[in-house]
């Protein structure tokens, strides 16, 4: 039988758990946005070395788990003298993998952008930066909406091992409640339906914009 008082009783820390993890993830999604917009860039104008630099780390993020980056981050920075906390290391774990992704997304969208208007721009006297951010990097954005909402709920799922560092995201709330209370079924659950409310939410919203687009 389920206990529906103790899943009461621990709602209150589920949810500022819940709202950490949504933190985390919106911080993170919108760095490798950002980043991913920069990198995207030096690998379309850029020289051949930079586009194989930027090729190379694409597909290491994409490549290795995330679990590695994590690692990375958090106990291999240290030794160079470059100490985050836990929730910083998460952060940048979590949007140098998204920035791999990203990159890969802005790529197939620019790469649907018509090539007359980034000869128009030109002919008009725009710079190769000026065609960039403002022609063709507004229309990519666009165009990787769903896809990006979709990253976003990858995301929200990859918080989840940021537990092994010891930040207080959903997954590592819920463990430290079984192991306080010694109670899986009722804490499971409640992990679980708050992960599928958040992600049902964002793929929701992924293929409305994914409509809307067309």
């Amino acid at each position: 039988m389920v206990d529906l008082n103790f899943m009461a009783e621990i709602a209150p820390d589920m949810i500022a758990a819940l709202f950490m993890t949504l933190k985390l993830s919106i911080l993170s999604v919108s760095i490798s946005i950002m980043l991913g917009a920069v990198l995207t860039f030096a690998r379309t104008m850029g020289g051949i070395p930079t586009r194989y630099l930027i090729i190379c780390f694409v597909e290491f993020t994409r490549g290795t788990p995330p679990l590695v980056h994590i690692s990375i981050i958090y106990f291999l920075l240290p030794q160079f003298g470059l100490v985050l906390s836990e929730f910083w290391s998460g952060v940048v774990a979590l949007s140098l993998i998204g920035a791999g992704y990203t990159v890969e997304i802005f790529r197939g969208a620019l790469e649907s952008i018509s090539k007359g208007q980034t000869d128009a721009a030109k002919a008009l006297g725009l710079t190769k930066i000026q065609v960039y951010f403002l022609i063709l990097m507004p229309q990519a954005i666009r165009r990787s909406l769903p896809p990006l909402t979709n990253e976003l709920a990858n995301v929200v799922k990859a918080s989840s091992l940021l537990s092994v560092i010891s930040v207080n995201e959903l997954t590592k709330v819920a463990n430290d409640l079984i192991f306080v209370h010694f109670v899986v079924i009722e804490v499971l659950i409640e992990l679980t339906v708050m992960y599928l409310m958040v992600v049902g939410i964002l793929m929701s919203v992924s293929r409305w914009l994914e409509k809307r687009v067309k």
